[in-house]
């Protein structure tokens, strides 16, 4: 029998369906147990095995590089509001790791954003005014002020570089299945390796059909990631999503520690940063594909070549270190913001959908959704991210 796996095959009344098991539905389940709400989640595969335990552990809250060129007056607004909930995401990170029954790994050491160009730089410059307006603290340090801060970082080819204190990292393998392990404990059922295959109007409010049986429930919430389109489908609604984004990672061999910061690039694809046993993860945002032969998302050698060059670029330290892991994985097309709260028009099913920087606002999406489900005064703001925005949003 598989570590978890319920023995359930027939029916369960409960409260709310929670529809994923990665970061924001486990969460979620959390959020919602530890208030006495009856809460079932159930996911297809097993926890955490999809883009919440893919993905390299970073907490991203600057303005993004590539974001720095929309212009857009609503991309803008867009792109804003998304710091704000990353700024709080970060608090919701620092309140839930002590709750939580194993060291996460989370350190908040800061983040730096480099140049190697002089119109980098002044990017960098308006992207650190405009983070200042918004309410976040950011500066842009440049020649020994920088090196006497990142003394790692290439004096060859680094002009600057913005900082922002509030950046940081965390282990994605442990800390989803610990926020599982304290849903269940609060009392939340967690039924792994339960595919939903169909949702429809009942007596309480809905029911759920899956492979195993039936729940009945008063409220649903889709947390399904990459599958979120085809749970909103089941209902009539139609989420917006692009295709499923599919990035790769990178993981070197340990060695001393000597990077305190998650590092991003202003002009290239690059997010690097320390583990606590030593590795160097390095990402970015390279491609990788999904393999025909198994479904399976897939690295290519070029997008590996590419992604280490310009860290060891970079970064000259990583040169002598061996890559002894590398892997890809899929991401939710949802690159304008996350999809929050419950429905207009269906009443009892909420979304909960996330796209970039999906692991940094996991909790607080959750925390959010939570607020609307238990009727508690909102944490956050988060009117801009109904679905109606989404849906007619740039």
């Amino acid at each position: 029998m598989v570590p978890g796996y319920d023995r359930w095959t027939k029916e369960i009344d409960t409260d709310v369906v929670i529809v994923g098991g990665g970061i924001v539905g486990c969460a979620l389940a959390y959020e919602l147990a530890r208030e006495d709400v009856e809460v079932v989640l159930v996911e297809r595969h097993d926890l955490n095995t999809q883009a919440s335990g893919g993905n390299a552990g970073s907490l991203h809250v600057q303005i993004m590089s590539f974001q720095m060129t929309l212009e857009d007056a609503r991309w803008q607004r867009i792109i804003d509001g998304n710091v704000r909930l990353y700024m709080a995401a970060v608090r919701t990170w620092q309140e839930l790791a002590p709750e939580l029954d194993v060291d996460v790994e989370l350190h908040v050491e800061g983040g730096l954003m480099v140049a190697e160009t002089h119109d980098q730089l002044e990017r960098l410059e308006l992207k650190a005014t405009r983070e200042r307006a918004i309410g976040l603290e950011s500066d842009v340090l440049r020649g020994a002020e920088l090196f006497a801060v990142a003394p790692y970082l290439s004096e060859r080819h680094v002009i600057g570089a913005a900082r922002c204190p509030i950046e940081g990292r965390i282990n994605p393998a442990l800390a989803t299945p610990a926020i599982a392990r304290s849903a269940e404990r609060a009392g939340a059922r967690i039924l792994r390796h339960t595919a939903v295959g169909a949702i429809s109007p009942g007596n309480r409010g809905f029911e759920v059909e899956t492979a195993r049986g039936r729940i009945r429930c008063k409220r649903v919430v889709n947390a399904a990631g990459c599958g979120a389109g085809e749970i909103a489908a089941m209902v009539g609604l139609h989420i917006p999503l692009a295709a499923p984004e599919v990035l790769h990672m990178n993981v070197t061999e340990p060695t001393c520690h000597f990077v305190d910061h998650l590092v991003q690039h202003a002009g290239m694809r690059l997010t690097f940063k320390q583990a606590s046993n030593g590795s160097l993860i390095i990402g970015g945002g390279w491609d990788a594909v999904i393999d025909p032969a198994t479904g399976l998302p897939a690295v290519t050698r070029a997008s590996v070549q590419g992604n280490l060059w310009i860290a060891q670029r970079i970064v000259p330290e990583l040169g002598h270190l061996r890559l002894v892991r590398t892997w890809a994985a899929a991401n939710a097309g949802v690159s304008s913001g996350p999809i929050l709260g419950e429905v207009s028009g269906l009443p009892g099913f909420f979304n909960a959908v996330f796209g970039d920087a999906g692991f940094t606002a996991g909790p607080i999406c959750a925390r959010i959704v939570a607020d609307g489900l238990t009727g508690r005064a909102p944490s956050f703001d988060h009117a801009s991210f109904a679905i109606e925005r989404v849906q007619a949003g740039p």
